[in-house]
């Protein structure tokens, strides 16, 4: 998946616009394409790298890179 795609996924599921994804809205956005909650939790793990409950552009690229190794 290209970098674009990447952050054109990111933009989507962003619906406030901030460059930052809550967990709220990623909640929203993967529940909407059918993911399973216990999926969406896990994947808030992989992704949250600061534990701060939001998920920068940066956290959301580093965590896809490193898990497509």
């Amino acid at each position: 998946m290209s970098e674009e795609m990447l952050l054109n996924l990111f933009s989507r599921l962003d619906k406030s616009g901030d460059g930052i994804l809550s967990i709220e809205e990623l909640k929203q956005g993967l529940r909407s394409s059918g993911v399973t909650e216990n999926v969406v939790n896990k994947l808030i793990e992989k992704l949250d790298l600061n534990f701060d409950s939001n998920i920068t552009y940066e956290e959301y690229i580093q965590a896809i890179r490193h898990g497509n190794k």
